[in-house]
């Protein structure tokens, strides 16, 4: 099948599919494991937001959306507060992103892109605002986002790490899942669909530099896509007309961002409507930039066999995609605040030398100057190989020994190395003692039995009591 067009008013075959499968996919089309994939993945979303509604620069944007006045139309995540549903969905995506704890759909074993993270807040977002919204709507709204972000991801034929292009596509795709999402909850007919996925193609953009430098700014870029598409949803709303050929085109998604990749255009609807691709969306294991986690797990294989005292040097053996939690050495060798350090190989590896895991509170700023987690990390070398498709660590003592760990391909989080949903509870518990206004255990365990059961909810703002 060919996609390409040069007219403007016709509508592409593939755009055209996408649209006609969004707004007629029903809860009824899911399958058991569908389903159980897209409350897993409200379940993450919602269990970090609760603990990013407090991280580094979280008040900020807490004082920002309440300032901005509007109609209280959803709630702000773990502050008890409510904001306009654009607001509070992206400072929700905001708080889901903010300790590097959310989801992530794997391309190959050495990384993958967030998706749930922000999808899960729009759609949460939109069905409050409207009202009378379901579980199963909800749970829908979120299998389908997902998987057309997923499908969108996995179309490009190459490699899309920083290595080799500018665009950070965990932020860059979240523009089209969320339109997605909440053009479903808000029951957009085909021609509106086209019509908001135009317009946010005009809003798509997603970048590292932020990322390189250590700025809070990275994680708002989750939350614009989030906010972009309700303004994309709400303009097609009113009759205003997007771009047809938004993926597909001259001057489309693929050509404008990804103009040396080749695009497998025919494998975004193969399967489509069949084989939802939220079922192989993994959760991550460590609070971090997701190419640290097969280094973790081999570093956490060889702990038992030597002292701190007697390691010489750790040798990292693993793909290019770490350049992005490697370089600039300097800047990750001596982070400067929290965001370095969720973002640098040889932090995360001195913590868990000296800690045995990686926490969420290995990341504030006040134990970032830690001299002795910063001469840690000064042993820390790094060889990044091309074609490499598995991590391995390498320990030097200073008594001569060597030990090597076993080749690690697939990380704790990775789909076929999943977290269970038992421990996303226990992380959700974890999570409410430390929300901007703090959530009380005896109620989180009702919160929390509310979003573990959410497709027998009858109306999906009373998942939010108590929240």
């Amino acid at each position: 099948m060919h996609f390409e067009h040069e007219g403007h008013l016709k509508t592409p075959a593939l755009e055209a599919a996408i649209a006609r499968h969004i707004v007629s996919v029903r809860f009824e089309d899911l399958d058991a494991e569908t389903i159980d994939a897209a409350r897993r993945t409200l379940l993450w979303a919602t269990a970090t937001a609760v603990a990013g509604s407090a991280a580094d620069g979280s008040d900020g944007v807490i004082r920002f959306v309440t300032a901005s006045g509007g109609h209280q139309q959803a709630t702000l995540i773990g502050t008890g507060l409510k904001a306009p549903a654009a607001d509070a969905a992206f400072a929700n995506a905001v708080f889901a992103k903010a300790h590097e704890y959310e989801d992530k759909y794997w391309l190959d074993n050495a990384g993958g892109f967030a998706i749930g993270f922000a999808v899960a807040p729009a759609v949460l977002a939109a069905a409050e605002a409207k009202g009378g919204v379901s579980g199963r709507e909800v749970l829908t709204a979120i299998a389908v986002g997902v998987d057309l972000q997923a499908r969108l991801l996995s179309a490009i034929r190459g490699e899309i790490s920083p290595v080799w292009t500018p665009w950070n596509s965990t932020y860059l795709f979240c523009n089209y899942g969320a339109t997605v999402a909440v053009g479903k909850v808000l029951g957009l007919d085909e021609e509106q669909m086209l019509d908001a996925l135009g317009l946010i193609h005009a809003q798509a953009c997603g970048n590292f530099q932020g990322q390189m430098e250590g700025v809070l700014g990275i994680r708002m870029q989750g939350g614009f896509a989030v906010r972009n598409a309700f303004h994309a949803v709400s303009l097609a709303q009113n009759g205003i007309s997007g771009a047809r050929q938004f993926l597909s085109g001259r001057f489309g998604f693929y050509k404008l961002h990804y103009p040396n990749h080749t695009i497998d255009y025919d494998s975004i609807l193969n399967g489509l409507g069949k084989d939802f691709l939220g079922r192989h969306l993994g959760f991550k294991g460590y609070p971090c930039g997701v190419v640290a986690h097969p280094v973790l797990d081999a570093v956490r294989q060889l702990l038992p066999q030597f002292t701190l005292e007697n390691l010489d040097t750790l040798i990292v053996e693993g793909s290019p995609t770490l350049y992005i939690m490697t370089e600039p050495r300097e800047r990750r060798l001596n982070p400067h605040n929290g965001i370095d350090a969720q973002f640098s190989l040889p932090w995360v590896i001195a913590c868990t030398l000296r800690d045995g895991t990686l926490k969420l509170n290995h990341f504030d700023d006040a134990l970032v100057h830690n001299p002795d987690l910063i001469a840690l990390a000064h042993k820390v070398e790094v060889d990044r190989q091309e074609g490499r498709e598995s991590v391995t660590v390498e320990v030097r003592l200073k008594d001569g020994n060597v030990f090597r760990s076993e080749p690690v391909a697939y990380c704790s989080g990775h789909p076929k190395n999943p977290v269970t949903t038992e421990t996303m509870i226990q992380v959700f518990k974890d999570h409410l003692s430390l929300a901007a206004k703090p959530i009380d255990a005896q109620k989180g365990d009702d919160l929390i039995s509310r979003f573990v059961n959410v497709e027998q909810a009858l109306h999906v703002s009373d998942l939010f009591n108590g929240l």
